[in-house]
């Protein structure tokens, strides 16, 4: 019976070594013709970092004060997420094209947006964005001994150009809603200011109306208290307002840049993330009844803060969860924006559920004086009308205060780690790495071809 072995096999490929070398020859000319003929691919690197901040804003600030924390993305554009989605936006491939003049070589925002830049996030943090372009590019306008000069410092203004105008992009939306925010509280303060005016008013027509009238003894706790809740209402109001702001932002950007088909909805109406918000909200509503006895010191106010902080952190992880199995999307910067827009979402339902609470607290509060005489009650009402209206203007002046600073600031989110530099090398094709996978091909085609004319067999 024949049979064929190992030896046979090596025999016959030391009989037929010339087949094999010259199948790998064969396979590393037509490489290199290929590569020369391949046009080349430089890329300009700039990595950038984002470290925290002491000051994130003004609309984080007044979260911080109603005892949130806003989501930092939207609204002062410190998650790198959301930078992932403005660097890959037309908006910012447009401003590149007009400030480098593009359009000379006949290229606009989708040239970029499709074959130039990508953004990757390293596991040491930032952001690493690599602007690719091909010597292609420049072919048609460019004499051939400057072809690959030109293509490797177009490549890195190509980079530059992108982090400056992201930095514009950046400046203009804090300065937008730095302005945003001072415009909202100077109208809060000039409000503030005219109602402070009239309880005085009122307060001093009335002691003027019953000179013998003493303050009712009910009425020194009465108005501390409704200090308190106004307190609590005011700076949960002007923290309502920087969410819905940042949601608002959220949706036009989801609108404008995520894929068809992917609803926020459907992360937001989850049966886990559902049920999450109801236990966030009736802590909410605890919470506001808690206040309506005990201070912001009290173990029992302490003790529920603690709970709402982990029962944040929980919402925070199971969103994050939620998103990456039913986004649709494996894009991280489409993830992260909805990660952005849903967080949005239950921090607005948060803040409504405290400030209706607040308000049911009031008028809890308000029922303590129904046995009162009238003119005492009128009294207490008086008091408390004044001292609450002095307590939110002073306040209001001290978050205006904070938003003209905000507003003129002039100090970036993210810093520049390394600029781009014009690479003296193409990243593409790996000439290397291409001729060595070609020998490895030709010697297993070699080796098929000479093991196909056959195997001498033993018998």
């Amino acid at each position: 019976m024949d049979e064929i072995n190992l030896f046979d096999y090596l025999n016959t490929l030391r009989r037929r070594k010339w087949t094999i070398i010259w199948t790998m020859i064969v396979t590393m000319a037509l490489t290199g013709i290929v590569l020369i003929l391949m046009p080349r691919t430089y890329e300009g690197e700039t990595t950038l970092l984002f470290p925290e901040q002491a000051d994130l804003g003004l609309s984080s600030q007044l979260a911080e004060l109603a005892g949130f924390m806003l989501p930092g993305g939207l609204t002062s554009l410190s998650g790198e997420g959301v930078y992932i989605t403005i660097l890959k936006s037309r908006t910012l491939a447009e401003s590149v094209c007009e400030r480098l003049g593009l359009d000379k070589y006949d290229l606009d925002y989708e040239d970029l947006q499709e074959d130039c830049i990508s953004v990757e996030k390293p596991k040491d943090g930032g952001l690493l964005v690599t602007c690719s372009v091909p010597t292609s590019w420049l072919s048609k306008y460019v004499e051939k001994g400057k072809l690959r000069d030109r293509t490797a410092k177009l490549a890195a203004d190509i980079a530059n150009a992108y982090i400056s105008e992201l930095k514009a992009f950046d400046r203009a939306n804090n300065l937008f809603l730095g302005r945003k925010n001072r415009v909202y509280i100077e109208d809060q303060l000039a409000r503030t200011k005219v109602e402070l005016s009239d309880a005085e008013e009122r307060l001093r027509k009335f002691q003027e109306a019953h000179p013998t009238l003493i303050p009712p003894e009910k009425a020194s706790s009465y108005a501390e208290k409704a200090l308190e809740l106004t307190t609590e209402r005011t700076e949960a109001d002007i923290a309502l307002q920087a969410a819905r702001a940042q949601v608002a932002q959220a949706r036009a950007t989801w609108a404008a840049r995520a894929p068809e088909g992917i609803s926020p909805e459907s992360v937001i109406d989850s049966p886990t993330i559902s049920e999450l918000r109801t236990e966030l909200a009736k802590l909410e509503v605890e919470r506001a009844t808690l206040l309506e006895d005990f201070t912001e010191e009290h173990p029992d106010v302490v003790s529920l803060d603690q709970q709402i902080s982990k029962l944040r952190q929980q919402v925070n992880s199971e969103v994050s969860g939620v998103i990456r199995g039913a986004a649709g999307s494996a894009n991280p910067a489409h993830q992260e924006l909805l990660k952005e827009l849903v967080l949005g979402e239950i921090e607005r339902d948060g803040l409504e559920s405290r400030l209706s609470a607040i308000g049911k607290a009031t008028a809890d509060l308000e029922k303590q004086l129904a046995g009162l005489p009238v003119d005492e009650m009128q009294y207490a009402r008086l008091i408390r009308d004044v001292k609450t209206a002095e307590a939110i203007y002073t306040t209001l002046l001290a978050e205006h205060a904070k938003a003209r600073v905000s507003e003129g600031r002039n100090t970036d989110n993210f810093i520049v780690l390394d600029d781009a530099i014009v690479p003296k090398k193409p990243a593409k094709p790996r000439v290397k790495l291409a001729l060595a996978a070609s020998v490895m091909l030709g010697f297993m085609l070699g080796t098929l071809l000479a093991t196909m004319q056959g195997v001498p067999r033993r018998k």
